[in-house]
């Protein structure tokens, strides 16, 4: 366990976070972009405070202290990918809702297609045969 990679792995994880609400702010127009904007403040006051979890002065097992940070790390950032995803799905919901149904238009029925007309017998190709397969002569003992 190394201090310098957990403050990688906080920074990594955290900017990853913030570069997805980015993505979804810009490609999803009918987000709620106030909503998403909270979550990246939420992921930016989640950063500093992981980070001041990590210089903090350790009593006991340094070795446990930082697992569980490793693991608050990644529950934490869960639950801000569940509420991202959350209000993602609510934009898109929010979009479908308001179309009005038009009446369907009565479409003319299908013409069926005229049945082709077979070859007459004299004009079709008799299939190829297949060479017959050779047989493996008996072996002398």
């Amino acid at each position: 366990m190394n201090l310098r990679d957990i403050k990688k792995d906080i920074d990594y994880v955290l900017s990853a976070f913030i570069e997805d609400c980015t993505v979804c702010a810009a490609v999803n127009p009918k987000s709620d972009d106030k909503v998403i904007a909270g979550l990246m403040e939420d992921a930016v006051d989640l950063y500093n405070e992981l980070r001041d979890k990590v210089t903090v002065k350790i009593e006991g097992s340094k070795k446990t202290y930082f697992n569980n940070l490793r693991k608050e790390i990644l529950e934490r950032t869960d639950a801000l990918y569940t509420q991202l995803s959350e209000a993602v799905a609510k934009g898109n919901k929010a979009a479908e809702a308001p179309k009005a149904e038009k009446p369907a238009a009565k479409k003319a029925p299908a013409k069926k297609a005229a049945p082709k007309a077979e070859k007459p017998a004299a004009e079709k190709k008799p299939a190829a045969k297949k060479p017959a397969a050779k047989k493996a002569a008996p072996k002398a003992e």
